[in-house]
């Protein structure tokens, strides 16, 4: 595809690291990975290029797990963070949270009394989350569930209001939960384990990641204090008027158009923290989220004017929609530009006049046909009065996937080469 705008092979401001994998040791944001993540050098990065002081506001429309406004209030800028799943944006609340590492001890004491006693688990033989007729395969042994049921209600007798050391209990818990879950997450999907029918997960597994995931978490309230203490997020969908700012800084990353159903692979954590409770609320919370997915029927967009890259991509997707692994596929490239619209528009009226925003995306393919969703992105922002700075290639990711290719010969012959990009926009022209 030829036009005017093209990736650069490096961003301008050297290299970046992407991976999420950069957090898994740093205090705060190792209490729960967050594969889709992005590395919190990113957000130092950014905040260095606009020259952010600690007046400045920082935000993240799609803030997931809160790598975000945690690294602002780390390094000293106020922060707010939006996130349409709430076991997400109560991950992203509780590693901002302000607690005395002393505060977890009785919590914990209850928690470990109630799981070796025990309750019965709501979630017993529902769906996939126990051993049940007709199963071959099930997510967490009886024992695990009753043993976190059991620690999650004596939490909640211990600590009859909400507290920060309350939230960081239950994060514990679901943590220790999915640490005994017989299956991880694994792309856009949850594995079972190699020999998980031997390894018999049981309340001590349970209890001996509660007080590992405890102890973590405690002594990272004392090496990590938060240097900002303006930062929160607020539970609510990136397409609804954004109600925070102005900002000087944005930095994200909005769900990839890849299909992936984040609602889905978080089913577990959801259910584990009572914040859906049958099948009904989770099609309720698939609907909210960015249309970068199939699994709901979602209303159909009606805006195609996103530019030439898009007209582009879209007369090679379109002809081939019957061969697909999914018809509605056009569509829901169509969709996800449309609320991707909506999000920038939002944002460029909560800017400061110098206001950045830095947004890492990723490209995608179906049928062979590469959506070259930076670009796209980047010439819908110029529609929405963005001042395009740059798009570069964080990383090649390698071939797409099997389920999005075409048995033309030519396809697999040179199919498409995926990308992670960061496009760069400012509200105003920078001066060199």
């Amino acid at each position: 595809m030829i036009s005017s705008i093209q990736p650069k092979r490096q961003p301008s401001i050297g290299n970046v690291s992407v991976s999420a994998l950069d957090s898994l040791s740093l205090p705060r944001h190792r209490w729960y990975f967050f594969k889709e993540a992005f590395s919190p050098e990113i957000v130092k990065r950014a905040a260095e290029d606009a020259d952010c002081g600690p007046s400045d506001l920082v935000v993240d429309p799609f803030c997931g797990s809160g790598t975000v406004p945690l690294q602002a209030a780390l390094t000293g800028y106020r922060s707010r963070g939006t996130e349409v799943n709430p076991f997400l944006a109560f991950v992203a609340r509780a590693k901002l949270s302000h607690c005395k590492p002393a505060a977890l001890e009785p919590l914990l004491v209850a928690a470990t009394r109630g799981a070796l006693k025990g309750r019965r688990s709501p979630l017993r033989e529902f769906s996939t989350f126990t051993k049940r007729s007709g199963l071959s395969k099930w997510l967490f042994s009886r024992s695990v569930l009753d043993a976190f049921e059991g620690a999650w209600t004596a939490v909640d007798d211990v600590a009859t209001s909400s507290t920060p050391s309350q939230t960081l209990m239950r994060l514990c818990l679901i943590g220790a939960a999915m640490d005994a879950c017989n299956a991880v997450k694994d792309g856009k999907c949850l594995r079972y384990r190699p020999g998980w029918t031997t390894k018999a997960f049981g309340a001590r597994d349970f209890i001996a990641a509660l007080e590992t995931r405890a102890a973590m978490i405690a002594a990272d309230l004392e090496a990590a204090p938060l240097v900002a203490p303006d930062a929160s997020v607020r539970r609510a969908d990136a397409r609804e008027p954004f109600r925070d700012g102005p900002f000087r800084l944005c930095v994200t990353s909005p769900p990839y158009l890849n299909s992936f159903d984040y609602t889905d692979v978080y089913r577990p954590e959801l259910f584990l923290g009572k914040w859906v409770k049958d099948m009904k609320d989770l099609r309720a919370l698939r609907l909210k989220t960015i249309r970068s997915h199939v699994q709901v029927e979602w209303p159909d967009p009606t805006r195609d004017d996103f530019g030439s890259h898009y007209v582009e991509t879209m007369a090679a997707l379109r002809p081939c929609a019957k061969d697909l692994w999914n018809g509605r596929l056009p569509r829901m490239v169509q969709a996800y530009f449309e609320d991707m619209r909506r999000v920038l528009r939002n944002l460029r009226v909560r800017a400061q006049k110098n206001a950045s925003v830095w947004i890492v995306v990723s490209t995608s393919a179906y049928g062979g046909i590469e959506i070259p969703v930076d670009l796209i992105i980047a010439e819908i922002a110029a529609g929405c009065r963005w001042y395009l700075r740059e798009v570069s290639v964080l990383r090649y990711l390698g071939r797409v996937a099997g389920q999005q290719w075409s048995e033309l010969s030519e396809a697999k012959a040179r199919g498409p080469h995926l990308r992670e990009s960061l496009v760069i926009l400012d509200a105003q022209p920078r001066r060199s």
